[in-house]
């Protein structure tokens, strides 16, 4: 199911031909960030305890104790959620620069 979805994130190369690199940057961000945002919203319905029904809210996520944990490194940046200290989301890992040239 995640998969599925996730495929239907990718985008056409010899269409981004014709963009400028600030373009093609802003677009795989935000293609990044809807992939995230599938994977996180699985994990709060399925791996949460108890499971988050409806809206996802802040104070439905404060009171379960869920957090978004984010590390950086050099050239490496990590994110996933904890729930009170229990990994519940797979650790989404971005590496790597962006050449402009």
């Amino acid at each position: 199911m995640i998969k599925n979805k996730l495929e239907k994130l990718k985008f056409d190369l010899p269409e981004m031909a014709s963009l400028n690199m600030d373009d093609v940057v802003n677009r795989l961000i935000k293609e990044q960030q809807k992939g995230e945002e599938i994977i996180f919203t699985h994990a709060l319905r399925t791996n949460a305890k108890p499971p988050v029904k409806g809206a996802i809210t802040r104070g439905k996520l404060r009171w379960r104790g869920i957090k978004m944990i984010q590390h950086n490194e050099v050239f490496k940046y990590t994110k996933w959620l904890e729930q009170r200290g229990e990994q519940i989301s797979p650790r989404i890992i971005f590496e790597g620069t962006i050449n402009h040239g």
